[in-house]
């Protein structure tokens, strides 16, 4: 079984101008258009069998649109949506309460589109709440390629946040930091974070991949891949060049993501 956890799809009017402006922000070439229908292709030829479906709500005012569209994606059988409030929103509590109620999953952040630090005290009260609900928060960890330093989720700030919330379910994007492995393996690899392999196989050599899963350990790490920045296909080759044993990328392909979704047999 195969669970990409770190996966971007768009309502089908938003998404040509989405993934286009995205991939110009970070000169970046995508492997999707940015549709259901794309993404479902990719996911099938790479062997997918259910995917985690990422929107940010960049401002307050998209944040019931982006959970609209989270809340719609529950009708599609691969699809494993995750919804997104934003800390400046005075519905964000509200939205939650609507996406908790609804079935989902989870939330994405992603700081730098949303403009706060991971560690703002204004966003304590939404993670205090996810908590409460038992639903996953996904963060862009480290560095993104679209935006300038200084970098809103590092490593060291967002242990801060793991320690505030030690009952939270935490997953930070790319390795725990992208751009930031050693970082990542300083602050986070003795915290209670989980981490996903997302946009790694374009952007870090595998030994140093292999370097970070080993200090986390196999067990807190999800198999993702950025789509449609890459393709599973590609991550599971990547994957696969590692000295990890089968039995360790079980884990990271299906059985950790089937764990952190309370669906583990």
């Amino acid at each position: 079984m195969l669970i990409d956890f770190h996966v971007h799809v768009f309502p089908d009017k938003l998404a040509h101008g989405a993934v286009s402006s995205l991939a110009a922000r970070a000169h970046i070439e995508p492997h999707t258009d940015g549709t259901l229908n794309d993404t479902l292709r990719c996911m099938r030829e790479g062997s997918v069998d259910r995917f985690v479906s990422l929107n940010i709500a960049v401002t307050p005012r998209t944040e019931r649109h982006v959970n609209d569209f989270a809340i719609s994606l529950l009708e599609v059988p691969e699809a494993i949506p995750f919804g997104s409030v934003h800390p400046d929103s005075p519905n964000a509590l509200d939205e939650l309460r609507r996406l908790h109620e609804a079935g989902v999953h989870g939330v994405k952040f992603h700081n730098e589109y949303q403009d706060f630090y991971v560690d703002d005290a204004r966003a304590f009260p939404i993670y205090e709440k996810c908590a409460e609900y038992g639903m996953i928060m996904l963060f862009h960890g480290g560095e993104d390629w679209g935006f300038e330093p200084p970098v809103k989720t590092p490593p060291a700030r967002m242990r801060k946040v793991a320690d505030a919330f030690p009952q939270a379910k935490i997953v930070v994007a790319h390795l725990g930091g992208q751009d930031m492995a050693d970082d990542a393996i300083r602050y986070l690899a003795d915290s209670s974070v989980w981490i996903d392999t997302s946009f790694t196989k374009r952007s870090v050599p595998i030994a140093t991949a292999e370097r970070v899963i080993r200090a986390f350990g196999a067990d807190r790490v999800l198999f993702g891949t950025d789509c449609p920045w890459d393709t599973p296909a590609d991550t599971v080759r990547y994957l696969r060049t590692s000295s990890l044993t089968e039995e360790e990328l079980e884990k990271i392909f299906s059985k950790n993501a089937l764990r952190l979704l309370g669906e583990a047999e």
